[in-house]
C-alpha cells in the first residue's frame, strides 16, 4: 500500500463537542486502613482540647473570643472524602480553611499531610470535649471513622505562621494575611492594629468578601514576633521591591523598519506596566497609552513598558535587519501605566504594589471588551506554598469574571538563586492564567532555559511552573527590543520579554480565528510546546513556544489537531471520542496527544484545596477489550478478553462478569490523594499527555472526562477546553480529509484573511 508522502497545511478541526456524550460510570475502590482506633485516637483527642483550653487559660496567645485551631489529618488522608465534616459541623465550631503542614523532614523528604482550620469559642472547644467524653456519637460508624483519620486538634505554630523569610532579613514590607472573619469583627480589627502598632501611612488593608484579609506593612522582627502571637493570624511573608528589569540603555541602533499602516487591529490586548512612549513610530498606529497614576512616569519604567508593548506587537526581533520593514500587527495594545505610584518616602505608596493591584482590578471590571493581558512585573521573592499573595488572588479571581479574561505573567528573574528561592515568584502562580519562563539559544543554536528563568513547582492547583518557556534571551545572546529613542532598538534579556511575546502570540491566534477564545488559545499554546528531554517539567514547564502561531492553527496530513470544548458538572461523566477514520488493517504506529485546561472556582481560605474543582481524564485505546471479574474463595480473579469472542464466551461460562467500561490505558489505579496530586496533577487546571500506540490496539478510542468538586463549589458547571492531536506518519492516504469525510459536523477552523482583521477609522 503506497504511503502518502507530501504534507499540506490544514486548519485545525473545530466543533468536536457535537461528538460528545453523557455516559454512566461506576468508582471502585475500598477505604483505606484507619491510623488510629476510635476509643484510643477519642482518648488523645479530648487530652488536645484540654491543652487548649490551658493555653487559652494561660493567655500564650493573644485570643479573641472566637479562637482559630487546628485539626490535622494523618498522612494519605488529604482527600475530600476523608474530610472530618461531622467534627466541623459541631455546634460552636465552624471551618474557615486550610493548608498543609509538615509532619516531619528527613533526606528522602517532607512528609505532610492535611490540616484544617476551624473557628471556635469557649463554649465550642467545651461541647465538643463534652460529645467525645460521653460517647454520645460512639455508635455513628461515620463519626468514628473520621476521629480516627485525625492525628492532632492544637493551635498554628508561631514558626508556621512566618515562612519565605532569609537568615540575613531585619525589616521591611511584608505582607499579613488574616483568617476571613476578622474582617466583620470591629474589636478584633481593633486588636490587630494595636498588636500592629504603626501609623496608618505605614499599613495598607485589602478584603475580599468570604477571603482571606490582606495587609502590607513595615514591620521588623519585633512586629513579627508580636503578630505571631496573635491567634487569628494566618501567615506573615516578606513582599519583595517590584522586580522590574533595569533599562540599561547602554546601546542602541537602527531598528527595523516600521510597518505599513493598514488601519487598527480590531485584537486588542492590555498591558500593566510602566507606561509606554505610544507617539513612536514602531507604537503609534498601535498603542493606546492609560495613565493610571498623577506621578509623572520614571524613564526605566517607561523604557521597560515601551519594550514589553514592542514585544506584544512584533515577538521576536532578533535577526531582522534594520532595512527589513516589520509585518503590519494584528493586535492593538492598550498600555495602561500603574507605575510609578507615590514618591513620598512611604514605603507602601512607594512600593506600588497595593495601589497598582487596585487599578488592575478596576480596569479589568469596567472592560469587559478585553479577554488578555500581560503582566510584567511583581513582587521579587520565591512563592511559598502555604499562602497565596493578594496579587495572585486577585488576578484568579478576575479570571472568573463573566468574559474570563487571561493573564500572562512572568515568573521573575531569580533562577540562579538556589532552591526555594529560585522557585517562580507571585503572581505568576495563577491557576486560570499562564506564567511565562524564559529561554535562551546554546552555541549549537538549541533552545535552552536561561539561567536566570525562576522554576517550579508551582502551587497547588497549578504545580506545572512554569507553563512554557519563550525567548527572553541572555547576556550573551540578548533580546532586541523597541526602545524610548524613535527608529532606534536596544536591548535586554529577561522574563519580562519572553511573557509579552507570549501574549502577543494568543492574541494573534484570537485575531486570526474568531473560533479560538482566549483559553483555547492558552490550551493549544501548552498543547504545541515543544518538550526536551534535557530539562525536568520544574525547568521548562510543558515545554518551549513554537515559534509561529500559523503553526499552530494548521495542521497536516497526517498529523490532525481537534478542538473540543464545553461544559462539564461536578459528578457528570462524559464521553468523549478520539475521531479517527476506519484504521482496521493497518498496521504502524500512532501518536496520541491530549491536552485539557480548566477554569476553575477558587477557595483562598484552603490553599491546599485552593481550586474547588477539575476534570479528571481516562483514557480508553480499545472499546472491545474488557476486564473480567470473578469472585472466588481464593480471592478476585481477573481475566482480559475481547467483547464478542469465544474468549469471552468462555469466561461467562465460568461465572465472569464484564467490566462496565472497557480496559483503560495506564489501568486506573487506587492511588493515595497525594499520589494523584503528584503523578497525575489531579486538581490542577492543565494536564497535557501523550502516548504512541499500535494501530491494531485502537479501536473507537475515547476518553470519559469526569467532573469533580470540593463541596465548597456547589454544583456550577465548569468550562473545559481540549486539543487532541493524532498522528499516523504511515497512513495511507491523508488522515485529515479521512476523518472530514466521516465526521460531517467537523468544520476546519476560519482563518481570517487580511481586510478581516483590521478596521479603519
Amino acid at each position: 500500500m503506497e504511503v502518502h508522502q507530501m504534507s499540506n497545511k490544514h486548519p485545525i478541526l473545530g466543533r468536536g463537542e457535537l461528538y460528545v456524550k453523557d455516559i454512566e460510570k461506576r468508582y471502585y475502590g475500598g477505604p483505606q486502613k484507619l491510623p488510629h482506633t476510635y476509643h484510643e485516637n477519642k482518648l488523645a483527642l479530648i487530652k488536645d482540647i484540654t491543652s487548649i483550653q490551658e493555653e487559652v487559660q494561660r493567655n500564650d496567645e493573644i485570643f479573641l473570643q472566637e479562637k482559630v485551631v487546628c485539626i490535622r489529618m494523618e498522612p494519605k488522608f488529604e482527600a475530600k472524602s476523608y474530610s472530618p465534616d461531622m467534627l466541623l459541623s459541631v455546634d460552636g465550631i465552624t471551618p474557615i480553611g486550610g493548608r498543609k503542614y509538615v509532619i516531619s523532614k528527613s533526606e528522602e523528604g517532607l512528609v505532610k499531610s492535611k490540616l484544617y482550620f476551624a473557628k471556635t469559642s469557649d463554649r465550642g472547644l467545651e461541647n465538643l470535649k463534652h460529645i467525645l467524653e460521653s460517647g454520645q456519637k460512639d455508635n455513628t460508624v461515620t463519626w468514628q471513622n473520621q476521629i480516627s483519620t485525625i492525628r492532632t486538634i492544637d493551635l498554628l505554630d508561631s514558626t508556621e505562621k512566618i515562612s519565605g523569610f532569609s537568615g540575613t532579613w531585619d525589616s521591611g514590607l511584608v505582607e499579613i494575611v488574616l483568617h476571613p472573619f476578622i474582617w466583620n469583627d470591629a474589636f478584633a480589627m481593633q486588636q490587630f492594629l494595636t498588636l500592629l502598632d504603626l501609623e496608618a501611612d505605614k499599613y495598607k488593608i485589602s478584603g475580599y468578601e468570604n477571603g482571606p484579609l490582606f495587609c502590607a506593612a513595615v514591620c521588623d522582627h519585633e512586629t513579627l514576633e508580636r503578630l505571631a502571637k496573635f491567634n487569628p493570624l494566618r501567615t506573615i511573608h516578606p513582599l519583595g521591591e517590584l522586580n522590574i528589569p533595569n533599562m540599561r540603555g547602554s546601546s542602541f541602533f537602527d531598528a527595523p523598519v516600521p510597518p505599513l499602516y493598514k488601519g487598527t487591529p480590531q485584537m486588542r490586548i492590555g498591558v500593566f506596566d510602566g507606561g509606554a512612549d505610544s507617539t513612536l513610530p514602531h507604537l503609534k498606529d498601535f498603542v493606546t497609552a492609560h495613565e493610571l497614576t498623577p506621578i509623572t512616569g520614571h524613564p526605566a519604567l517607561i523604557a521597560h513598558g515601551t519594550a514589553v508593548c514592542g514585544a506584544v506587537l512584533y515577538g521576536l526581533l532578533n535577526y531582522k535587519s534594520s532595512t527589513e520593514q516589520l509585518e503590519t500587527p494584528i493586535v492593538s495594545v492598550d498600555s495602561y501605566r500603574v507605575l510609578p505610584q507615590q514618591q513620598t518616602g512611604n514605603p507602601i505608596e512607594d512600593s506600588g504594589l497595593y495601589p497598582a493591584i487596585d487599578q488592575i482590578e478596576q480596569i479589568v471590571h469596567n472592560h469587559t471588551e478585553t479577554a488578555l493581558y500581560n503582566l510584567s512585573f511583581g513582587p521579587r521573592g520565591a512563592i511559598v506554598d502555604d499562602d497565596i499573595s493578594r496579587f495572585t488572588y486577585a488576578l484568579d479571581r478576575l479570571s472568573m469574571l463573566p468574559h474570563h479574561p487571561l493573564f500572562c505573567v512572568a515568573v521573575g528573574n531569580d533562577g540562579d538563586l538556589p532552591y526555594p528561592f529560585n522557585r517562580i515568584q507571585a503572581p505568576a502562580d495563577l491557576v486560570n492564567g499562564l506564567g511565562i519562563g524564559a529561554y535562551t539559544f546554546d552555541r549549537n543554536g538549541e533552545k535552552v532555559r536561561a539561567s536566570y528563568s525562576c522554576i517550579g513547582p508551582g502551587r497547588e492547583g497549578c504545580k506545572v511552573k512554569p507553563d512554557v518557556l519563550e525567548f527572553g534571551g541572555s547576556p550573551e545572546n540578548p533580546a532586541v527590543l523597541i526602545s524610548t529613542i524613535p527608529n532606534k532598538a536596544t536591548v535586554e534579556c529577561g522574563t519580562s520579554f519572553s511573557s509579552p511575546i507570549v501574549t502577543g502570540k494568543l492574541g494573534k491566534m484570537m485575531a486570526l480565528s474568531s473560533e479560538i477564545s482566549q483559553h483555547m488559545a492558552k490550551t493549544l499554546l501548552i498543547h504545541t510546546a515543544e518538550d526536551s528531554d534535557e530539562y525536568s517539567i520544574e525547568e521548562i514547564g510543558f515545554g518551549f513556544c513554537v515559534d509561529d502561531v500559523t503553526n499552530i492553527l494548521n495542521c497536516e496530513d497526517n498529523k490532525v489537531v481537534v478542538l473540543y470544548e464545553g461544559n462539564i458538572a461536578p459528578k457528570q461523566n462524559i464521553q468523549l471520542p478520539i475521531l479517527l477514520p476506519d484504521i482496521n488493517g493497518l498496521k504502524c504506529n500512532a501518536n496520541i496527544t491530549w491536552t485539557l485546561s480548566t477554569l476553575s472556582e477558587l477557595n483562598p481560605n484552603d490553599v491546599d484545596s485552593y481550586t474547588c474543582n477539575c476534570v479528571e481524564d481516562y483514557f480508553y485505546p480499545h472499546d472491545k477489550h474488557y476486564n473480567y471479574f470473578k469472585n472466588t474463595i481464593q480471592g478476585r480473579k481477573q481475566k482480559a478478553a475481547f467483547a464478542g469472542t469465544d474468549a469471552e464466551k468462555e469466561l461467562y461460562d465460568l461465572g465472569y462478569s464484564r467490566s462496565d467500561l472497557p480496559i483503560s490505558k495506564p489501568p486506573k489505579q487506587f492511588l493515595s490523594e497525594d499520589e494523584l496530586r503528584s503523578q497525575h496533577l489531579k486538581w490542577d487546571t492543565v494536564t497535557k499527555k501523550t502516548i504512541t500506540m499500535r494501530t491494531s490496539s485502537l479501536n473507537n478510542p475515547f476518553f470519559i472526562l469526569h467532573g469533580m468538586n470540593r463541596d465548597i463549589a456547589g454544583t456550577t458547571p465548569m468550562k473545559y477546553f481540549v486539543a487532541i492531536t493524532v498522528e499516523i506518519p504511515k497512513y495511507p492516504g491523508i488522515l485529515y480529509d479521512d476523518i472530514l469525510a466521516q465526521y460531517r459536523n467537523l468544520v476546519p477552523i476560519n482563518i481570517k484573511v487580511e481586510n478581516q482583521i483590521f478596521v479603519e477609522l
